[in-house]
Parts: structure tokens; C-alpha cells; sequence
């Protein structure tokens, strides 16, 4: 979320919290005072630090090529070595005088010298050039120094290593049980890091590789998949679909599994931010995934195959989220809120499925429509604001391309309002017996009459 997102909800949350006596008028002009002189000011030094540090680095390999033949090869090898253990003996100094920012830079400092020293011993000893050989060495140097220190900038070099490890070896080409083995390992490996060193960048450079990492399965299953396009796009539905539905619905059933386990496991701070990252990203996938799962409907015919939906890529997530959201649905009986969520992300994935396994037009566009109109009311009910635009964008380009394909035709477009209409109303009729089922409860201090 932006941050002058953030501050306004922020302002109208405090000034709701202070009507409802849940918090003093003092101590909300406190707290607004905090945000406004927060204004982004002292991450300043430590962005230009990072900048410094990359721009040193930089230099630093220049200067070596532009003096290439004049350097020896032992005294490179040596100043490779020194860089990278003086850099870490730094980290180590600084993290134990608690400067923590001042650790980082230094690590990942030695983490570039690393990746360029890579390179040099490549050129020195005129070694076959092996792209993705090099990036997985790249990798397990960074993930080393990412571990030991805790270093955010070492976990991202790690995640850009593992990606380019990924797409650099031959794409399509079915790999061995060596590399799938490496590429779970990695991927565990990055993801595990931001629920224990928490950052926003580790966390998005971590899930950007759980995708990539999932993509590069899926084609090489879809490159050897019988059945055609069909059974490919059906792939595509279940398994993306399945992956989606699964990052969402993960957090809310650990909220779900602490609040029925007896002995109540603690959720620290770090993997609420992992699993609210991971749930909005899954959230604007799975939006996007419905509207094309309608623009997909018409490409189907009653005899495609079902083989893709079927295919280990796309039964297993989708297996994974069909069983959490059953699981959600009896663990959230008397959670109304999270009853929601569960049920408005099984609508979404039957959405996504309902092109596979019955390729009408109407009855897609009417469930893509409810999936849509379920995910704008949760995000109103959750108060979501990036959850609200992910769903309404998906609802206007829904509405968007429903009216340009039945521009021609009357009945169509009757068709069309009638059937959002009706889903509207009924919604509507829904969510206001639901939320005047229980009275609100009173704010501290007061007693219902």
C-alpha cells in the first residue's frame, strides 16, 4: 500500500477509534504526529548507502578490466578473497555494535564481490561459458551469506540468482530429478528467509520466485501435455487457478488453526507480513485469473479434454486449495467474517473451472460476474483497500468486455443487465441480514440498554 494510502486510512481509523472511546483524543494526535514526521527521511542515508555500495562495486570491476593485463593472476584471486572476508568481517563488527543497517550493506558488498569475483575466475582460467551454471554458484554464495547474517540484500541477489538459474537453463526441456531436487531446495530456502529476516523486498523477491519457480514446471509439463491448446488452457485455469486460491487462503487458515489449537502457537510479526504478502498477491492473480478464465470461455468446445486439469501442475495446488477451503469453511462456522472469505475465494475458483468443465458463455459470464461482486464486498468487509481496487478494475473490465460482445444485441445486453442486476440484489439482500444478525458491540466504558 502507498503510503499516503496508508496515512489516510490511518486518519479516518483513529478519528472512528476516538468516537467509539476505543482511544484517546491525545493519544491519536500522537500517533499522527509520529506519521507526520516520519515522512521517508531516515531511509534517506541508508538508499543512498545502497546506492554507493553498488556503485563501489562497480568501480571496483571496472578498474580490474581496464588493468586486465597488467594484474597478475594470483594478486586477483587474492584480492577477490581479501574484499570478500573483509566485507564479512565488517558485517560482523557492525552487527555486533548493533548497527544492523551498516551489516547489511557490508554483506551484501561482499555478496557482489562474490558475483564478480565469479566471473574473473571465469576469465582467468578461460573457463566454457555456463550461464546457469554460474548463476546457481551465485546463488548458494548469497544464500550463505543471507542465512548467516541475516542480510536482506544477500536474499535478493539469491532470489534474481535463482530466477536467472531457472530461465537460463533450456526452457521446455524436461528437467533431471538433480535439478528438480536444487530447485525445491531454493525455493524453500528464499522463502523460508522473510518469515525469519522480515522485509518487504525479500518477501515479494521470495514469492516472485515461488511463481517462476512453478512456471517453469508448468511449461515443461504443458510443452509434452496431449490434447492441444484446450487441454493447456485448462491447465492454466486449474493450476494457476489452484496457486492462487492456495496463497490466499493460507493465512487465514493459521489464524484459524491458533485460534482452535489448544496450546496456541505464536504467529510472530514476520509471518503475518509473509502470509498478508503472499495473500495479496494471490488476490490480484486470482482477479485477473477470473476475467480471463470469461475471455477464455468462448475457446472452448464440449469436446476438449480434460487431461490439463488433470496434470500433476494443475491437480495438485488445486487439490491444496480445494481441501483449505473446505478446511476453512468448518474451522470459520462461527467466524462470519472469515466464512466469507473462504466462500468468496471457492466461488472464484469455481469461476476459473467453470470454462473447463461446462463452456457456456452465459453461465461463465454469470459465475465470473458473482466471483467478482464476492471479492468487492470483501474487500469493503475486510477494508482492504488494494483488495477493493484489485476487484473492482477485474469487475469494470468484466462489465467492459461483456458489453462490447453483446453491443450488437439487444436481448444480449438484457440478458447481461438482468443477470448482474439479480446478483446485485441478491448479495445486497444477503449482506444486510447478515451484518443485522448480531448488534455491534458497545464501545468501552458503555452499557447497552
Amino acid at each position: 500500500m502507498f503510503d499516503w494510502a496508508y496515512k489516510k486510512r490511518l486518519r479516518d481509523d483513529l478519528e472512528e477509534w476516538v468516537g467509539k472511546g476505543w482511544l484517546s483524543p491525545d493519544g491519536a494526535a500522537a500517533i499522527l504526529r509520529d506519521q507526520e514526521q516520519e515522512d521517508g527521511r531516515s531511509k534517506l542515508p541508508m538508499a543512498l548507502a545502497g546506492i554507493g555500495m553498488v556503485c563501489v562495486a562497480l568501480a571496483l570491476f571496472a578498474f580490474i578490466a581496464a588493468n586486465w593485463g597488467l594484474i597478475p593472476k594470483t594478486i586477483k584471486l587474492v584480492g577477490i578473497a581479501v574484499l570478500v572476508i573483509g566485507a564479512n568481517l565488517l558485517a560482523a563488527e557492525a552487527a555486533k555494535r548493533g548497527r544492523s543497517g551498516l551489516s547489511d550493506l557490508a554483506t551484501g558488498f561482499a555478496t557482489l564481490v562474490f558475483v564478480g569475483g565469479m566471473a574473473l575466475v571465469g576469465q582467468i582460467f578461460h573457463l566454457p561459458s555456463d550461464w546457469a551454471g554460474g548463476a546457481l554458484l551465485v546463488c548458494l554464495g548469497a544464500l550463505a551469506a543471507a542465512w548467516l547474517t541475516g542480510s536482506i540484500t544477500s536474499l535478493v541477489v539469491a532470489a534474481l540468482a535463482a530466477v536467472s538459474w531457472q530461465t537460463s537453463r533450456m526452457w521446455f526441456e524436461a528437467s533431471s530429478t538433480t535439478d528438480t531436487l536444487i530447485s525445491i531446495a531454493l525455493l524453500a530456502t528464499v522463502f523460508l528467509h522473510p518469515f525469519i529476516y522480515p522485509a518487504r523486498i525479500s518477501r515479494f523477491a521470495a514469492i516472485a520466485l515461488l511463481l517462476v519457480t512453478y512456471g517453469r514446471w508448468f511449461g515443461e509439463i504443458a510443452e509434452r501435455l496431449p490434447g492441444g491448446d484446450d487441454a493447456v488452457g485448462a491447465m492454466v485455469l486449474a493450476g494457476f487457478g489452484g496457486l492462487f486460491a492456495t496463497m490466499i487462503q493460507a493465512g487465514p487458515i493459521g489464524d484459524l488453526f491458533v485460534k482452535w489449537s489448544s496450546y496456541k502457537p505464536v504467529k510472530t510479526h514476520a509471518h503475518w507480513l509473509m502470509l498478508r504478502a503472499l495473500q495479496d498477491v494471490g488476490f490480484m492473480m486470482l482477479c485477473a485469473l477470473v476475467f480471463l478464465a470469461m475471455i477464455a470461455a468462448p475457446e472452448f468446445d464440449d469436446t476438449m479434454h480434460l487431461s490439463g486439469a488433470l496434470a500433476l501442475p494443475a491437480i495438485l495446488p488445486l487439490t491444496a486449495a480445494i481441501l483449505l477451503c473446505i478446511a476453512g469453511l468448518l474451522l470459520s462456522f462461527k467466524t462470519e467474517k472469515s466464512l466469507a472469505l473462504f466462500a468468496a475465494v471457492g466461488l472464484g475458483l469455481i469461476a476459473c473451472l467453470i470454462p473447463i468443465l461446462l463452456p457456456n458463455i452465459l453461465v461463465v459470464s454469470a459465475l465470473c460476474l458473482a466471483a467478482l461482486i464476492g471479492f468487492c464486498a470483501l474487500g469493503t468487509w475486510y477494508n482492504n483497500r488494494f483488495w477493493m481496487l484489485c476487484a473492482y478494475l477485474a469487475l469494470t473490465a468484466v462489465a467492459l468486455w461483456l458489453l462490447e460482445v453483446t453491443i450488437g444485441s439487444l436481448l444480449g445486453q438484457s440478458v447481461f443487465f438482468l443477470v448482474a442486476g439479480v446478483v446485485l440484489l441478491g448479495m445486497a439482500l444477503w449482506l444486510g441480514r447478515l451484518l443485522r444478525r448480531k448488534p455491534m458491540p458497545a464501545p468501552a466504558g458503555e452499557v447497552q440498554g
